[in-house]
């Protein structure tokens, strides 16, 4: 029994970074009723980094619904006043921390191939915290040039 304390204690340390790691919505009015109607069938993942304008989200929540999202009337209009002010096509992308995010996380925020994000996130648990994108370029085989162009959307 005692053999098994250590990894039950070990698994339990990376709950916190694994609950850390789900996309977040930008906070502001309208956040928690768009996690409410849209999340009732999928995590707001699916849509974080996307950037629409108010005629692309209106559609989308137009196809939703069809799709059987429920919600209210006010509910679908908060949704979109929200989805167009925090992610519309003038908004900038997502941000993804380094040092916190999963690989899925940096693919998704960063548009680079899974084997680098991969190679990003088991560096940095071999050689501790990134703090600066010259940190991250020190990672073998990834494309540093890709990476350069995304800087914006990293945090450390």
């Amino acid at each position: 029994m005692k053999f098994f304390r250590p990894i039950f204690a070990a698994a339990l340390s990376l709950v916190p970074v694994l609950a850390d790691d789900k996309p977040k919505l930008p906070e502001g009015p309208g956040k928690a009723t768009t996690e409410k109607v849209c999340g009732s069938c999928h995590g707001v993942g699916i849509f974080v980094n996307r950037r629409e304008s108010r005629e692309g989200w209106n559609g989308i929540i137009e196809d939703m619904i069809h799709r059987g999202m429920k919600g209210e009337d006010e509910e679908f209009g908060e949704v979109s006043d929200y989805l167009t002010q925090f992610l519309s096509k003038s908004t900038p992308g997502g941000k993804v921390n380094v040092n916190q995010g999963s690989a899925k996380a940096m693919v998704s925020a960063l548009g680079i191939p899974e084997a680098d994000a991969t190679a990003i996130v088991k560096y940095r648990v071999a050689n501790g915290k990134f703090n600066s994108l010259e940190d991250v370029l020190k990672v073998p085989g990834i494309n540093a040039a890709a990476l350069e162009k995304q800087k914006e959307k990293i945090d450390y």
